[in-house]
């Protein structure tokens, strides 16, 4: 019996090998082996991968000279979740001359039904197109007949006539990939800068030259630069808080085309240097022309605010009469669509015009302003090595006065002076200044952004709890609420403090400070709230609202840093006062921790005095910004103090 139950166990585990390590991963065919594959061994957790893809890039070899790139990939769907696999979406690029094409797909649904391989053609009718935006076009088609086991081939091709942006690849992608491969052909006169993104290395990286592979005309040819990349068993980014954008760290190839060297003999330049870059957008007319409308400002301030005297008071009184008399529509367009007199004439402008707007001000008042290009968050970093005006889709303002640099953004009404949104803090940006030139500048705030908690607990004896608490947020943490609060008013933000705790009544609550903004944001909050009891014994949870309800790191492993954006302090302290004839009982220990080369600490403090317990919680992270390394040591941080925070009881019981 044993015998035969330790063979059905070696035949299940050889079955499972196998059927885990005879994926097809060198080409579109379909085996049954890949039909039968259950799971991703890898990455249990994927609910569908990438057997196999490939893609292709060269220039056409005749007629309009375009860039053509061969797609093919082979996807196996494992269960149900890994249905949004099969949908595809494709975006086209266009301008008023020229458009990218998308031509010959051919894809199926693979199925194994009753021991033999069944597959499932796209029709044509079903691949639909639409107009994303001014600029883009959307091919859209998702696979038939699809099941938890399916396996997916697809093929394309796309032709576009914009050369200086030869196409990269993205090797990682949301799903795992057990192959993924690129080769590209690129004439000797196309020069392009070339780098690989990301962390996860290349398994084979082949570069050769091919030769006459590119026909010029005329009987002439010329050389080709051939390169072969292959990746394997790649995994699923995951994206996870506290980062920024994600084509910041997924692993991928990117082309920038450097020069093109004309069979004429005339080359020409596409990657420039700064200072040539500067002298361009001196001139541009979205940013430099518009930055030197200056006179256009003139009269727009008040009488008694423009006769002020130029000082630090002044250019806050000047600040906050830009972001109150004139709105932000949420549009960028940092480098289109850009017109001071328009913005002044309408009172609302996209984030270009409202920031020029306040540098063009300061300028006319005698202030030294200048300009900042900035990459958001969201958009990713802007790349140092050479300038790319397309990585840019910000710009904010740098004033200068009495030595001291403030950066500011008049697109918020919430926002003190000398803070720029969250969505700026990108770790850096590109100063303009077109009379001494251009330079890379930090962008990280200043100032270290709090929580600060106080309440007092007093068990009365009617077992209930009679609670005073008053929460004070600074800096990021002050402009969030204030946001909230201008968004939704007063009731509405009272009512959300109702929702904390169902076992909670506010009985009174005041803010403090709303329309001050260099003044730390206060709620005041009188509210009564039932302890739990079991048998003779009253546990009180010490912390009425909760810093973190889960760990936002939930990853086996992260392969991009954690940026918070700016560094950190959370205060809570408590104090919980019972009545002569009651006790504590079992207090808890005090803890304290602290990150990797005293990065962050954590700490929970419990004092003793009389008939008062003071619970003291703090949260410090030093730092804005945690490379990987930190990742497994900020994961059990969190760990902590999510147990901290919900599972500290507080015990008391009647002595009499």
């Amino acid at each position: 019996m044993f015998r035969s139950f330790l063979i059905t166990a070696i035949l299940l585990s050889s079955f499972f090998c196998t059927s885990q390590e005879n994926y097809n991963s060198k080409n579109l065919i379909v085996s049954k082996a890949d039909l039968k594959g259950t799971i991703y061994k890898k990455d249990t957790t994927a609910n569908a991968f990438y057997i196999y893809e490939k893609g292709y890039s060269r220039i056409e070899n005749s007629g309009n000279y375009g860039l053509l790139t061969d797609y093919s990939g082979k996807i196996k769907i494992l269960n149900q979740e890994g249905f949004d696999s099969s949908i595809f979406e494709i975006l086209l690029y266009n301008n008023k001359s020229k458009k990218e094409i998308f031509r010959d797909l051919v894809a199926y649904t693979y199925n194994l039904e009753d021991d033999k391989i069944v597959k499932t053609k796209l029709e044509e009718d079903k691949i639909y197109t639409e107009k994303y935006n001014e600029h883009y076009t959307l091919v859209k088609f998702t696979f038939p007949n699809i099941k938890p086991g399916s396996v997916l081939t697809y093929s394309y091709q796309t032709e576009s006539p914009f050369t200086f942006n030869f196409n990269g690849w993205d090797f990682q992608d949301d799903i795992p990939k057990l192959h993924s491969e690129y080769v590209a052909d690129l004439p000797g006169n196309y020069v392009y800068n070339i780098r690989l993104v990301g962390t996860q290395p290349l398994d084979t990286e082949d570069n050769s030259i091919k030769k006459g592979c590119f026909d010029i005309g005329y009987g002439r040819v010329a050389d080709c630069a051939h390169s072969r990349y292959v990746m394997k068993n790649i995994p699923a980014f995951k994206k996870e808080k506290f980062m920024t954008a994600k084509k910041n760290y997924f692993s991928r190839i990117e082309y920038e085309l450097k020069e093109f060297k004309g069979f004429d003999g005339i080359n020409k330049k596409y990657t420039e240097t700064w200072e040539n870059v500067d002298k361009e957008l001196r001139t541009e007319k979205t940013i430099g022309q518009q930055l030197k409308k200056i006179k256009a400002t003139k009269n727009i301030l008040p009488v008694s605010l423009a006769n002020m005297p130029l000082n630090l008071e002044k250019a806050k009184a000047i600040f906050r009469y830009i972001t109150n008399n004139y709105s932000w529509n949420e549009e960028y367009k940092i480098f289109n669509d850009v017109d001071i007199k328009q913005i002044l004439k309408s009172k609302t402008g996209n984030v270009t015009e409202v920031n020029t707007l306040l540098h063009n001000v300061y300028k006319q008042q005698g202030f030294t302003v200048l300009p900042v290009l900035l990459s958001t968050r969201e958009n990713g970093y802007a790349t140092k090595i050479h300038p790319i005006l397309s990585d840019f889709n910000y710009l904010i303002v740098q004033l200068e006065i009495d030595q001291k640099k403030y950066l500011l953004d008049a697109t918020e009404k919430t926002l003190p002076f000398g803070e720029i949104p969250f969505r700026c803090l990108n770790q850096y940006g590109r100063l303009l200044d077109f009379k001494n030139g251009s330079s890379w500048i930090d962008i990280k705030p200043k100032k270290r952004s709090s929580y600060y908690y106080r309440e007092k607990l007093i068990l009365t004896e009617d077992m209930s709890i009679q609670g005073n608490g008053k929460y004070t947020y600074i800096g990021y943490h002050a402009y969030n609420n204030r946001k909230f609060l201008d968004r939704v008013g007063k009731e509405k933000y009272v009512q959300k403090m109702m929702d904390i705790d169902e076992n909670l009544s506010i009985v009174k609550a005041e803010l403090q400070n709303a329309n001050e903004l260099d003044k730390p944001f206060i709620e005041e909050v009188a509210f009564t709230k039932i302890p739990e009891k079991i048998d003779d014994i009253i546990y009180i949870k010490p912390f009425t609202r909760i810093f973190f309800q889960e760990n936002p790191f939930k990853l086996n492993e992260r392969t991009y840093p954690v940026d918070f954006g700016y560094k950190d302090t959370l205060t809570y302290i408590t104090y919980i006062e019972v009545p002569d004839n009651y006790q504590f009982i079992d207090i808890p220990k005090s803890k304290n921790y602290a990150l990797p080369g005293k990065s962050g600490k954590l700490g929970l403090d419990f004092k003793l005095q009389d008939n008062t317990l003071i619970i003291s919680h703090t949260v410090i992270l030093l730092s804005s910004y945690y490379p990987v390394d930190y990742y497994s040591a900020l994961k059990e941080f969190f760990n902590l103090i999510v147990d901290m925070e919900t599972n500290t009881l507080i015990a008391i019981k009647k002595t009499s």
